[in-house]
């Protein structure tokens, strides 16, 4: 009995570590939890009808929770108020901040393209979709590296946001990778585009989780809990580090760090693709 605590102690700690690890590079960089974490565990053995509910559980905690703290330490604006049409209380206009507005369309276009791409999915080769995959998120990261700019759109935002999704619905990754680098090839602030990936990729993960319940009917297991359990510790234990991270490095070094980042995680891509 003893010996059986001991090994599920050091898995719950192994487990956790690999969490916080994948988390910082999301939180810090855009994206690579869920890209990074997924194919890892699976290398465990992990059941996957457990392992994907697990991380995008996890991805709604520590998605809120970053975009929260960016929000607070000054890295993003997700401010909504009230503007008053005239002296009196009566007449309010809700107005928000372009960053809300941008996460909230990010959003939209994520819960939207997702269920879209998740049906088309079903008659796709596997192979040949996360070769798309990661090459798309190769080509990104070497425009961000690059400092390839187009002028702002709402538009380009809208697209971005539709494109992200399919990509997650088509592969279950490559959303975070694609709006964070793709903002700021429309000229968005680094810091901007981190943040309001975290804000829309928690809302994205909320909808996701709603979906693959209902479409798998996986039912909760003790297992599921400790999984949960071992991630979410790591994972949120990752956040301040990786918000304060933002905060602190020098927008000049942040976008190239970003460009190379999701470089990388388009080469796992295609290393978990063709290798793994």
């Amino acid at each position: 009995m003893a010996d059986a605590t001991v090994l599920a102690v050091g898995w719950y700690i192994l487990f956790a570590f690999l969490a916080l690890v994948c988390e910082y590079v999301d939180s810090s960089m855009g994206g690579g939890y869920g890209t990074i974490l997924v194919p890892v565990l699976l290398a465990f053995n992990i059941d996957r009808y457990l392992l994907i509910p697990a991380v995008l559980f996890t991805e709604v905690w520590t998605g809120f929770g970053s975009a929260a703290l960016h929000h607070y330490v000054g890295n993003v604006n997700f401010r909504i108020y009230f503007k008053k049409k005239d002296k009196t209380m009566k007449n309010r206009k809700m107005e928000m901040s372009d960053d809300f507005k941008i996460s909230t369309i990010l959003a939209s276009c994520g819960i939207i393209g997702g269920i879209a791409a998740a049906f088309i999915a079903i008659n796709i080769n596997e192979v040949a979709m996360t070769t798309y995959i990661g090459v798309l998120v190769v080509l990104v990261g070497l425009f961000v590296l690059l400092k390839l700019k187009w002028k702002f759109s709402w538009w380009k935002i809208i697209g971005i946001g539709f494109l992200a999704a399919f990509n997650k619905g088509l592969s279950g990754g490559g959303y975070g990778p694609l709006v964070s680098s793709g903002q700021m090839i429309v000229d968005r602030n680094p810091r901007q585009a981190v943040a309001s990936t975290s804000l829309s990729e928690a809302v994205v993960c909320v909808a996701s989780l709603i979906i693959y319940f209902t479409a798998t009917g996986t039912t909760l297991t003790p297992a599921f809990g400790f999984l949960v359990l071992a991630l979410l510790v790591g994972a949120i234990l990752s956040v301040p580090l990786a918000v304060f991270t933002v905060k602190y490095i020098p927008i000049k070094k942040l976008q190239p760090i970003i460009g190379a980042t999701t470089i990388l995680l388009g080469v796992f891509t295609l290393i978990k693709t063709y290798v793994l």
